[in-house]
């Protein structure tokens, strides 16, 4: 096993992944696993819809889209003082600095938001990128204050990529104006070939619960320079489109006022979270963030969007042993 791990950092082993084992999981990821998927994904793009191109990048910055920037707005007019109050006294009693929104959003709201996730843009954006056709997965409304019990990063606020699955892209949209202090999102910038099959070797020695596989600021800028980091600051609007399982990344620390952002997040049948989140779908007929029930809706694209689930992947835990297939062929980036 040492000489394993030490092979595991060589460039012998990271040109092995690059050109012999990634593209042979690549194709088996897409044809085998999520073949229902690559199916809808092809008829889809058959269409010529409007979409964000990444460019084989893992993210791209969105900067003056009216689609976002009207969302974006519809969410700050909901937001007033009172709103925000009630939301920072819940933190602050439960000495936390982040708080999850969406469900406190009236129904009108909650379905604009819906309904830009299953939007034509953001639908062909996402199979482009993937590959497949995207299942959608999650959203989240986060409101983050400054952290009176603790002034450093921890957690989330500390350079990361998400462990949940081989492929994924979300949508980072600022519902506030953001800038240094108030809790932007980071990221790199550097194509990572390797996608899940890569990390940075100096985690964090002896990590606190949630700071398992986390990096530092001093190791990642050992070999990131500031020209190799982008971020959300900017203006009400600006939008993230990252793939979080294969980009390092990290945000939510604020040191002075505070932050909304809303995340929408498309993962694939097998993802950990699609397969894990029973307590978010114990009603697989209902579709949990608009209630929509799976009956009401004919189209397939939008059903399968909503409500696919793989009882068969699930039950021999296929995720979580990918997953470790993952681990085991990690090849240790050095600083």
């Amino acid at each position: 096993m040492i000489i394993l791990k030490k092979i595991k950092r060589t460039i012998f082993w990271k040109w092995f992944l690059i050109l012999f084992l990634h593209p042979f999981y690549n194709f088996f990821w897409k044809y085998i696993i999520n073949f229902h998927a690559k199916l809808l994904g092809f008829f889809w793009n058959l269409k010529k819809n409007e979409y964000f191109d990444l460019k084989n990048k893992h993210y791209l910055k969105v900067n003056n889209n009216n689609h976002i920037i009207n969302l974006a707005n519809d969410l700050s007019s909901f937001c007033t003082e009172n709103f925000l109050e009630r939301s920072r006294n819940k933190m602050k009693a439960n000495k936390k600095w982040t708080n999850e929104l969406f469900q406190d959003l009236p129904e009108d709201l909650r379905n604009k938001i819906i309904d830009f996730a299953s939007s034509n843009l953001v639908i062909t954006t996402t199979s482009k990128y993937l590959g497949v056709f995207p299942i959608l997965s999650r959203i989240y409304f986060y409101h983050n204050i400054v952290n009176q019990n603790n002034p450093d990063e921890e957690l989330s606020q500390k350079w990361h990529k998400d462990g949940m699955g081989y492929k994924g892209l979300d949508f980072f949209i600022s519902v506030t104006d953001i800038d240094e202090s108030n809790g932007p999102l980071f990221l790199s910038k550097k194509k990572n070939p390797l996608g899940a099959f890569s990390r940075i070797k100096n985690a964090i020695k002896n990590p606190k619960h949630g700071e398992r596989n986390k990096i530092s600021n001093e190791e990642f800028e050992k070999i990131h320079n500031e020209e190799e980091i982008d971020s959300i600051i900017g203006r009400k609007g600006t939008c993230l489109i990252v793939d979080s399982y294969n980009c390092y990344h990290k945000g939510g620390f604020v040191k002075k006022g505070e932050r909304l952002m809303l995340r929408i997040a498309f993962d694939t049948v097998d993802s950990t979270v699609v397969n894990f989140d029973d307590e978010k779908n114990s009603n697989r007929e209902v579709f949990y963030y608009s209630k929509k029930h799976k009956n009401e809706i004919n189209n397939s694209y939008l059903r399968f969007l909503y409500f696919k689930r793989s009882k068969f992947i699930k039950k021999l835990k296929i995720p979580e042993k990918l997953l470790k297939f993952y681990q085991f062929f990690h090849y240790k980036i050095n600083i």
